[in-house]
């Protein structure tokens, strides 16, 4: 039996949030975000690999993500409390925090497409 995602945003014998389905895992190949719902939809076109995102379209995905969660708050080693706010500015300035926030992202939806893909 397959597991998909349900209408309702939760996930049926997956360990996937159900707070991550409507958050952007990548892009189309025309530049569209497209979101783990998205991507788990079977009629799904084609997208692009993460290894095969530029620096900057990896940080434009970070961004999306944490623009589209209601809150967000991480507090980091040397970096202190960053919140939403900070963040985005981090991540689009690509400071040392700014490409940690985008590393923590990337390897958090390669799990995620990971479990995805499994299920």
């Amino acid at each position: 039996m397959t597991k998909k995602a349900t209408s309702h945003g939760k996930t049926r014998g997956t360990k996937i949030p159900a707070e991550q389905m409507d958050l952007p895992v990548t892009f189309d190949p025309t530049g569209g975000l497209v979101t783990l719902r998205q991507f788990m939809a079977p009629q799904h076109g084609p997208v692009l690999s993460l290894t095969s995102l530029s620096p900057e379209k990896r940080a434009e995905l970070t961004v999306k993500r944490i623009e589209a969660q209601p809150t967000f708050e991480v507090a980091m080693v040397g970096g202190g409390v960053v919140d939403k706010a900070r963040a985005i500015e981090e991540v689009k300035a690509q400071t040392d925090i700014g490409r940690v926030l985008t590393e923590i992202e990337q390897r958090l939806i390669q799990n995620l497409l990971e479990e995805a893909t499994h299920n």
